[in-house]
């Protein structure tokens, strides 16, 4: 089996979910060689990393730029920069035979050594299809024949020439497609799983293309969170952040010696309560938090939240999720031991009553119930009966504790 080689790109101001990448990557392949493309990366921070991967094999090197190597590219996307352009340069940077090129914005969830030995059928890489934008390939992640490449006359030339264009509608994607459109071989989703489009789909149905029926049944080998909203941000909408974030917190020993994922403190909680608002006023929320610091609490809007409660993110049992998408609202209604029906304004009719036609308890103060207050699960209690709501909720799962 072949030394699996990698290679992303990417600036200073991106070293943290660089990072998070390296790590999933030499988690998975911990004798990997992993080129990083970049301008501005203190030589320290690879020293370091390969002092603790030494042990093991793994190697990590630092593919240095001039400061004006990708100047004049174009760049179509506001969370976006030149060094996007970087993976263009890699037939003219390596020798190596085989590359998987991997945006910064992505962790890898499993073994990609058999990407290594595919017979590609003489393409000179090979992508997963774009799920947006059709006829077109996500150049997020690009299995690269670098000889083939090679072997393309002027390539690199030709590719830097045709980013210095004002009118390209994906940046850099938009000019590996115009080349390889048509001579790209086709991966399987699982290698990049681009569940970032899942705010953009959940919300303008121009976007969809039967985006959800394509990536509901599949984990991906390579998450991708695609767009302008990320996981390491105080708030996102995708699927996965707790993935991207067990990664994140891996110790460099813990990956030498494979240890498992850690958890994210929320995936260890006793219970989990839901609540669903269109206002920024959950009444007793943080007291319930407060007084059940075992229990979780999503707070699901499919707006901005107000200061009221993004001031309680402090808290570490409340998870607030702005702008839910489709796919993680239905997780998190999964989930719940227990709907919270304590928002002012507006209610969320369908997806009370969705819940409530589950058999799963719902709970209320007396002035927020909606009108399912009169469900044989729906719980009431008294406005300023506090003690007796914490009661409640501490005996939901005194059953499970005896048995």
């Amino acid at each position: 089996m072949p030394q699996p080689v990698f290679a992303l790109s990417g600036d200073y101001g991106y070293i943290v979910p660089i990072e998070t990448l390296v790590k999933s990557l030499f988690y998975h392949h911990r004798d990997a060689k992993v080129y990083v493309i970049n301008k501005d990366i203190p030589q320290e921070w690879f020293a370091s990393i390969n002092h603790r991967l030494r042990p093991v094999g793994g190697q990590l090197i630092n593919l240095h730029l001039p400061a004006d190597a990708l100047k004049g590219e174009h760049v179509s996307q506001p969370h976006l920069n030149e060094m996007s352009y970087g993976r263009i340069l890699l037939p003219n940077l390596v020798d190596d035979d085989r590359i998987l090129y991997l945006d910064s914005d992505t962790v890898v969830d499993g073994d990609l050594r058999d990407l290594f030995t595919r017979d590609l059928g003489g393409a000179p890489l090979a992508a997963v299809p774009d799920l947006l934008y059709t006829n077109n390939f996500n150049s997020g992640v690009l299995l690269m024949d670098i000889q083939k490449l090679r072997a393309i006359p002027n390539l690199v030339d030709r590719l830097l020439a045709a980013g210095d264009d004002d009118q390209l509608t994906q940046g850099d994607q938009s000019v590996l497609n115009h080349f390889f459109a048509d001579s790209y071989y086709q991966l399987p989703l699982k290698y990049n799983w681009a569940i970032g489009y899942d705010f953009l789909c959940s919300y303008y149905p121009a976007y969809d293309h039967h985006y959800f029926e394509k990536t509901g049944q599949t984990r991906g080998k390579v998450i991708h969170y695609t767009g302008p909203v990320k996981p390491w941000q105080q708030f996102s909408t995708s699927r996965c952040r707790n993935r991207w974030w067990q990664y994140h917190d891996l110790e460099w020993g813990e990956i030498c010696t494979h240890q498992p994922l850690p958890l994210v403190a929320s995936e260890q909680a006793v219970g989990q309560a839901l609540t669903f608002t269109a206002s920024d006023r959950v009444q007793g929320l943080a007291d319930l938090a407060a007084a059940l610091p075992e229990w979780t609490f999503n707070v699901i809007a499919t707006t901005k939240l107000g200061d009221h409660l993004t001031r309680l993110v402090p808290l570490p049992n409340i998870r607030l999720f702005p702008a839910v998408s489709r796919p993680v609202q239905e997780q998190l209604l999964a989930a719940a031991d227990l709907y919270l029906d304590l928002n002012h304004g507006p209610k969320n009719d369908k997806l009370i009553g969705d819940f409530q036609r589950t058999g799963r308890p719902l709970a209320a103060f007396a002035a927020v119930a909606s009108k399912a207050k009169g469900a044989g699960n729906y719980h009431l209690f008294a406005d300023d009966d506090l003690a007796g709501l914490v009661a409640f909720i501490k005996d939901l799962k005194q059953p499970e504790e005896n048995n």
